[in-house]
């Protein structure tokens, strides 16, 4: 049997090819938008890829689905879960899956399990090696449904939603695993660092038996507390997942063999708004971003969380130019925007901001400050704390106010403007994100501070926490910190 698992950084993604070497026919397990390297590896393996199979409808990313037949275009087919009714079932289904449906491809089978919770139609794939046990899967692809360490969020369709969601949970968990045999390898669609589910651990993979020994939500008990033990201190989940679930099921647009996003755009052309509606998204480092930008861009660097972020905070429906240090990295740059729904990409700025900077244009440039500096300015500005609220409970500063940085758009009227912002996040990055919008919204005197909350802690800088049942005050040391 053929086995390979794609790793996505950042969006944290696992996708899969399976395969029988004697027949040479393979299977994709959830694959994302960008499938060249899947279609490369098959290739070299002599595979022919003739089944793409779907956990579910993802809400984290595009589905790569229909990109991967339209490009092989020799009668793959395309299997996804018709269990969660017509309006979860994608029209482009070649086969719709109900329980227990299999497909076969020599000695090596895949059945489709309904493990409803994440969401209603999730089914996870069980793998046979007929030439070792008919009776006895070997593997078992559990997308969303369970991790390494933890089990897929129910809360992705609502609060009316989840409740029945979380009962199918517990179901799945504690019904659907049962019969497996505590060897049986498991392998999830997510590792960590995915908002798909609250604690997954960083392992590509697991066996069953380990799982039940040592992943709490594999540990049962009475229903209702099994529940309110998943969803505390669930994370937030981006509002981009919303749109991807609608794009999956309805069919993401095909991209093709040629990435969008290639075509160069003269300093000129982009201070006369040729790109008419054209949002600036500045993928440079924050300290470049900071040194010298286009007036009214978005930051948000470059690198594997690029595209987590700008599903959190770029608004979908506008064509976008982007500001790079070095074109070479626009391919990968546009990829990442691919695989989470950004499809109207026009082009990058010739030239980078050196090209801007002889153009004579105007420039904006944003205001850094180390963490030494803020103690003394505490009482003349707003500090605004963007981090997710485990980080802010863990410790802030004394006096700030904290909005997650996803959901600053939706706040702008709780951020003063009658003083200064000084933004910290947890190591400047997302500050730098944040201070970006709060620009192009017309605060003027704005500041990231340099390190965030990791320099602070580590100069030992006074700090608070808020802890679940009430707030404690502490000050911090280089080595500890002390509660009171």
């Amino acid at each position: 049997m053929f086995f390979h698992q794609r790793f996505v950084p950042g969006l944290a993604i696992y996708s899969y090819i399976v395969g029988d070497e004697k027949t040479k026919e393979a299977a994709v397990i959830d694959p994302t938008r960008d499938v060249d390297e899947l279609i490369e590896i098959a290739k070299r393996e002599g595979l022919h890829i003739k089944h793409v199979l779907e956990t579910h409808v993802h809400a984290d990313f595009v589905s790569g689905s229909r990109e991967m037949k339209d490009r092989l275009r020799d009668g793959v087919t395309i299997h996804a879960s018709g269990l969660g009714g017509a309006d979860w079932t994608p029209p482009y289904a070649d086969h719709v899956v109900q329980d227990g449906d299999e497909v076969v491809m020599g000695s090596v089978r895949l059945k489709a399990v309904h493990t409803p919770g994440h969401t209603l139609e999730h089914v996870s794939w069980a793998l046979f090696d007929d030439s070792r046990s008919t009776d006895t899967p070997w593997l078992l692809f559990t997308g969303d449904f369970a991790f390494v360490g933890d089990v897929g969020r129910p809360d992705l369709l609502g609060e009316e939603a989840r409740k029945e969601l979380a009962h199918q949970l517990y179901q799945s968990v504690f019904g659907k695993l049962t019969p497996l045999p505590d060897f049986t390898e498991i392998f999830p669609g997510h590792g960590a660092g995915s908002l798909c589910g609250k604690a997954i651990g960083s392992r590509a993979s697991s066996t069953l038996g380990y799982e039940r020994r040592f992943n709490a939500a594999l540990v049962e008990k009475p229903e209702e507390e099994w529940i309110g033990d998943l969803m505390d201190q669930m994370p937030l989940s981006p509002p981009y997942f919303a749109r991807m679930k609608r794009v999956n099921k309805e069919g993401p647009k095909i991209i093709g063999r040629e990435l969008p996003g290639q075509r160069r755009w003269s300093a000129r052309q982009i201070h006369e708004r040729t790109c008419e509606n054209c949002l600036i998204v500045d993928v440079r480092l924050k300290e470049s971003f900071a040194a010298a930008h286009i007036p009214g861009a978005i930051n948000i660097p470059f690198g594997s969380t690029l595209p987590t972020w700008a599903g959190w905070v770029l608004p979908y429906g506008r064509p976008m130019l982007i500001v790079v240090d070095d074109p070479a990295q626009m391919p990968e740059v546009t990829t990442h925007l691919l695989r989470v729904g950004f499809d109207d990409i026009q082009g990058y700025l010739e030239g980078g901001m050196d090209g801007w900077q002889t153009s004579g244009y105007e420039m904006a440039t944003l205001t850094t400050m180390p963490v030494h500096s803020v103690p003394d300015r505490v009482a003349d500005v707003t500090v605004l704390d963007v981090r997710t609220e485990k980080e802010w409970n863990a410790g802030h500063v004394e006096g700030a106010i904290h909005i997650h940085g996803g959901k600053l758009q939706e706040n702008f009227e709780l951020v003063p403007r009658a003083k200064p912002v000084v933004v910290i996040c947890g190591s400047g990055y997302r500050g730098s994100i944040a201070a970006s919008f709060l620009k192009r919204e017309g605060y003027e005197d704005v500041t990231n501070v340099l390190g965030g909350m990791a320099a602070w802690k580590a100069a030992g800088l006074p700090y608070e926490t808020s802890e679940r049942n009430g707030d404690s005050s502490c000050r911090a040391s280089a080595t500890a910190a002390t509660c009171a």
